[in-house]
């Protein structure tokens, strides 16, 4: 069998390269005047839409108080893990 092996393993013709073989892609078309001025109007609408959300005394109020439930309601549910933790750990026989 260790005869044999040897010209299974060589190619008997050459493998031509994949990437050879594939179709050449075409040049992308040039953007038409319509497809820029879509371009560029929804540019212009992006950059107002940013510019006309200024940050308030409001919005700061509420951000505020939005993380400080965040940060009550991770304490709490730490505070639940640990009963229950305690409670757990008392209920096993020793």
């Amino acid at each position: 069998m260790a005869e044999n092996a040897a010209p299974t393993l060589a190619p008997k013709q050459d493998i031509p390269d994949i990437l050879d073989t594939l179709p050449k892609p075409s040049q992308l078309p040039l953007i038409t005047p319509e497809k820029q001025a879509l371009f560029d109007s929804i540019a212009q609408d992006e950059t107002a839409s940013s510019e006309g959300s200024e940050p308030s005394p409001l919005k700061a109020v509420f951000a505020g108080l939005l993380w400080f439930g965040y940060a009550v309601a991770i304490i709490v549910a730490l505070v639940l893990v640990w009963s229950a933790a305690n409670g757990l750990l008392k209920s096993l026989p020793r």
